[in-house]
């Protein structure tokens, strides 16, 4: 990251400043802010872009980027990640100057590239890390270890000078460490755990802030460490892992962070109850329905969002890929609970919804507890060219090799009758989806393999994995039919 790159004042007192500021304002105060800041951003894509993509979508949909009104906003179009891509926005940025590539972390199906200047990174994911941390009731008094995720270890520099930030933890770990001096420590994920603890066990945090799977991983490596405040991030924290955490811990707070890559971080639920406090201060955030219409408080929709000063790519109207419960507002912060995926896992003609694929890694892991992720995999059967469900159980111990469609014939190997349950196990899972197995009977996909599979040497950092994987390539090389 370039140390250059630091905006003026302590960033503590600015963001404390702020806290204050939107906490004193009404809901129609923020949405007239909002507006003002969302119409300049608006305008500076349709007139100064230097990536003419988002000025033709605009163009074609008939908007006026002048003078942004309630009555107006709605029609300007909502874009996805999927628009990103198309519009090579990693290529060609819409501002000048250098920029940051930072690229989705793979927790969805989708992933995309997307460029940001500095200013734009810190203030969304830096800033609003220490917002997080106050609204929780610490600050650059307490200490605080931080554990940064990235994939390789280390942050790729592109041929054309641009440097590309793997995570959006780099950026809020960088920002923690440059505002906490000798009361921030930061570990790469990637680092054997044993160092981790042993380090930060000398270090003494008051805070612990990392994924879900690290925390856990930290749990169960027990020790002397005594945290007040753990945060989680990133991905969603079962039931099971936060009741490990709060007997592990139990005099830490949870607070979960509610981080994006490619739009920044927009809220914190800081007080336990499952309500996430929007980031006022830094987005604009809608919940919309299906026809592209505000819900009404207690509905859920999907998480619409614009991030001021995102000028290298227009992240207006941007659909982050979650559906949340609207909630109204407290001191000017949009409520929001009950996150989730939206359904992007996709099987022949059946849609299978994030909050399912979530219960299938505990659903085995009663049965073996090393299993760590399972995986509903898309992907395209050797030679035939089929597409073939397969569901991928991932974990220390796994049995070796893929287990075969169709029934799983026991042998002599001493591992055989947990390997066989197993398999059986995981091939239920898909029972849930009848129409899947009507499409496997009628020929329509190939029969479902069950695969086990070691984590991948990221996740000795704890790196997300993915629920859901679309591989339809076939080991030619060639794409599956189409759809």
């Amino acid at each position: 990251m370039p140390d250059r790159v630091q905006p003026p004042g302590d960033a503590w007192v600015r963001v404390r400043r702020e806290i204050g500021t939107v906490a004193g304002q009404t809901p129609r105060q923020i949405q007239r802010r909002w507006l003002r800041r969302a119409g300049a951003l608006l305008r500076y894509h349709a007139r100064e872009s230097l990536n003419p993509a988002y000025r033709d979508l605009i163009e074609e949909a008939g908007v006026d980027p002048a003078g942004q009104t309630p009555q107006t906003w709605h029609r300007v179009p909502v874009i996805d990640k999927q628009w990103l891509a198309r519009a090579g926005c990693d290529r060609q940025p819409a501002c000048p100057g250098p920029v940051l590539i930072v690229s989705t972390s793979g927790s969805t199906a989708t992933q995309v590239l997307v460029p940001v200047t500095a200013d734009c990174a810190y203030r969304g994911l830096g800033d609003n890390f220490l917002r997080a941390l106050l609204m929780s009731g610490v600050g650059p008094a307490q200490r605080h270890w931080g554990i940064e995720h990235r994939p390789d270890g280390q942050p790729e520099h592109r041929p054309d000078g641009q440097l590309r930030v793997e995570t959006g933890s780099s950026i809020s770990m960088t920002w923690l460490a440059r505002h906490c001096g000798d009361h921030a420590l930061v570990t790469v994920a990637t680092e054997p755990l044993p160092d981790q603890v042993r380090r930060a066990a000398a270090f003494e945090p008051d805070t612990i802030s990392g994924s879900p799977g690290f925390l856990s991983e930290i749990a169960r490596a027990s020790g002397p460490l005594r945290p007040k405040l753990l945060v989680y991030g990133g991905a969603a924290l079962a039931d099971a892992d936060a009741a490990r955490l709060r007997a592990c811990f139990p005099q830490a707070r949870l607070t979960a962070f509610y981080p994006t890559t490619d739009a920044g971080a927009l809220g914190a639920a800081p007080a336990g109850d499952g309500v996430y406090r929007t980031f006022s201060e830094t987005h604009l955030i809608e919940i919309l329905d299906d026809d592209g219409r505000p819900v009404a408080e207690g509905s859920r929709g999907d998480v619409v969002v614009t991030q001021f000063g995102a000028r290298a790519a227009p992240i207006i109207r941007y659909r982050v890929g979650d559906r949340a419960t609207y909630r109204g507002w407290a001191q000017g912060r949009l409520l929001l609970s009950d996150i989730e995926r939206t359904a992007e896992a996709a099987i022949g003609s059946t849609l299978v919804p994030y909050r399912d694929l979530r219960t299938w890694a505990p659903r085995l892991a009663a049965r073996d507890p090393s299993i760590v992720a399972v995986q509903l995999v898309r992907a395209c059967s050797p030679g035939e060219r089929r597409e073939q469900p397969i569901v991928r159980v991932i974990g220390r111990a796994a049995p070796p090799g893929p287990a075969a469609p169709g029934p799983a014939a026991p042998g002599p190997a001493a591992l055989e009758p947990t390997r066989t349950a197993l398999t059986a196990a995981a091939r239920s899972l898909l029972d849930d989806f009848p129409q899947i197995a009507s499409e496997v009977a009628s020929g329509e996909l190939a029969p479902v393999l069950v695969e086990f599979r070691d984590p991948p040497a990221t996740l000795d950092g704890h790196w997300k994995i993915p629920l859901y994987v679309d591989e339809r390539t076939s080991p030619e090389g060639t794409a599956c039919p189409a759809d």
